[in-house]
């Protein structure tokens, strides 16, 4: 077995302690700030076994002969910038759809927490999702499948399949009250959506270049959704 990369494991590493940092800035913090109790629901048990499975899933991500953080650098400096756009892209898009519903309905529920605690929350947010979902989730299961079981037959057509039922996470609660619901149109139509879609381009990120272009994808448009939106629009 191909073993994991110094680089690779000083990249998880400084991801692991940003995460970390900032969950021990939300438990010792002696001020209030909008949504501590949400951040309280991330407890150090749940952050451990999130940083545990992503452990895992860097070594069956090389298991996997995915490609690593850095082990080409010119392509992954193109990995990042391509990350960089379309995220800072799929957020000037989510702040369009966004806005136009707020003008239809001045209502609408505001998800967003209040600079400048958007910052660390919405870091720690990012790091804690991709964790879960492509280096635990899509790795593993990815591993597992094509490593494992079909002695590494099938490549593309596992990763893909697993990466497209991975990216369902998202949704998957809207769908579930839109079938509850009888709103079968809106439900598939939600397989062709952008937050569907941007969770297979991840996938492709993590295919193309490394497990930290999906990272570095979701900070980006958490930056111009949940930080420089909220920052700049009056609610």
């Amino acid at each position: 077995m191909a073993r994991v990369s110094t680089t690779s494991l000083v990249v998880f590493a400084l991801l692991t302690l940003t995460m970390v940092g900032i969950k021990l800035l939300f438990d010792h913090y002696p001020g209030e700030f909008p949504l501590r109790d949400q951040a309280a629901a991330f407890t150090w048990e749940i952050i451990g076994g999130i940083t545990l499975l992503a452990f895992a899933g860097v070594f069956a991500s090389r298991a996997s002969g995915l490609p690593e953080p850095f082990q080409h650098a010119a392509k992954e400096r193109e990995g990042l910038w391509v990350a960089i756009a379309v995220g800072i892209l799929y957020g000037a898009i989510t702040v369009w759809m966004d806005f136009s519903e707020r003008r239809a309905n001045p209502n609408a529920e505001w998800v967003h927490m209040d600079l400048p605690w958007s910052i660390p929350f919405y870091t720690f947010g990012a790091i804690f999702l991709e964790f879960l979902l492509r280096l635990g989730a899509l790795c593993i299961v990815f591993w597992f499948v094509h490593v494992v079981l079909l002695q590494r037959r099938l490549r593309l057509t596992v990763f893909w399949i697993v990466n497209a039922i991975v990216a369902l996470y998202e949704i998957w609660p809207h769908i579930a009250d839109d079938v509850g619901a009888g709103r079968w149109e809106p439900a598939v139509g939600r397989l062709i959506g952008p937050l569907y879609l941007s969770n297979v381009f991840e996938g492709w990120l993590l295919l193309r270049y490394s497990w930290l272009a999906p990272v570095v994808f979701r900070l980006a448009f958490y930056l111009i959704w949940h930080v420089l939106y909220p920052g700049i629009v009056p609610r």
